[in-house]
């Protein structure tokens, strides 16, 4: 049975048909599934993991692959215990592609990738849900969802990874909403950006989580208590040198669960770097099970 592949053909498309080609070439020939709207990508998925398919390859950003997360989890979770649940396997295309550097999988080279998508080395790693929404590698309340909320296709299709840095001076000039990370036993953790880790990278190829493993069951959580120099110094210096440390700017702390509200009513939430629909109070926990995955 051909592996599926689920392209968005949005990702980068002035190279759309040249990569949708390079990926037909591949050997052995995949399955390949276009998206036309956003969404699709999780129907699509949800459908080839409900017909039994064992492994479904997002071709794109990390956009395209929690979406594709989102409809293979919800054909796992329908799945009884002890039955073979479908994998996720990674073409990275898009601007970032954080995930697929935590996979340790060989950059943007497709015949490399697919090399190792087709040999079937996998391993299971752990599943997070931010309310109802499942993610795998990262997460952000407050300031980085801002900015991501504000770089559209547009800037990301002109300036790549530096519509970002474009949009952050906008959303720095701002006052940010407080937030309140609760967690069962402590007393409330304030400050105006909540980074969430699942592995060590986060926005890009660098270790913003130094101390995390997505195989311990335990989320990483980075609060800046505000947003001035010092807080991204100490975020330097804790990434490059010699750990995070206890400090007045920044609260670095691993949890299991825990629930984030603001003092605004709600703040935006990204999840493996795109947007995400929720309201109200955000609650972080495991999923009911792991996820498979294809690594490096």
């Amino acid at each position: 049975m051909p592996i599926p592949v689920i392209l968005n053909p949005a990702a980068r498309s002035t190279k759309a048909a040249a990569l949708e080609q390079a990926i037909r070439s591949l050997s052995p020939a995949p399955e390949v599934h276009l998206t036309t709207a956003p969404g699709d990508a999780a129907v699509i998925a949800e459908r080839l993991a409900t017909e039994g398919h064992e492994l479904v390859v997002a071709a794109g950003g990390d956009g395209t692959m929690n979406e594709v997360l989102q409809g293979i989890c919800r054909a796992n979770a329908r799945r009884k215990p002890g039955e073979k649940h479908t994998a996720l396997g990674v073409l990275p295309l898009g601007t970032m592609n954080v995930f697929s550097v935590e996979l340790k999988l060989p950059g943007k080279d497709i015949v490399a990738c697919w090399k190792a998508i087709s040999s079937g080395q996998r391993r299971e790693i752990d599943l997070w849900m931010a309310n109802e929404h499942y993610f795998v590698q990262l997460g952000g309340v407050g300031l980085d969802a801002q900015i991501v909320k504000e770089t559209s296709w547009e800037q990301k299709k002109k300036y790549g990874p530096l519509s970002y840095v474009i949009s952050a001076v906008n959303v720095l000039m701002r006052t940010p909403p407080t937030l309140s990370i609760q967690i069962d036993g402590k007393a409330p953790l304030l400050g105006t950006v909540a980074l969430i880790g699942n592995g060590k990278h986060y926005g890009g190829p660098f270790p913003v989580f130094r101390d995390a493993s997505n195989s311990d069951g335990m989320l990483d959580v980075i609060i800046f208590r505000g947003l001035g120099g010092l807080e991204f110094l100490h975020l330097l210096r804790g990434m490059l040198l010699d750990g995070y440390h206890a400090s007045e700017h920044l609260d670095y702390i691993q949890a299991r669960e825990f629930t984030v509200t603001t003092d605004r009513g709600e703040a935006p939430v990204e999840l493996d770097g795109e947007l995400a629909a929720l309201t109200g109070p955000v609650i972080f926990r495991h999923a009911p099970f792991r996820l498979s995955v294809i690594a490096g």
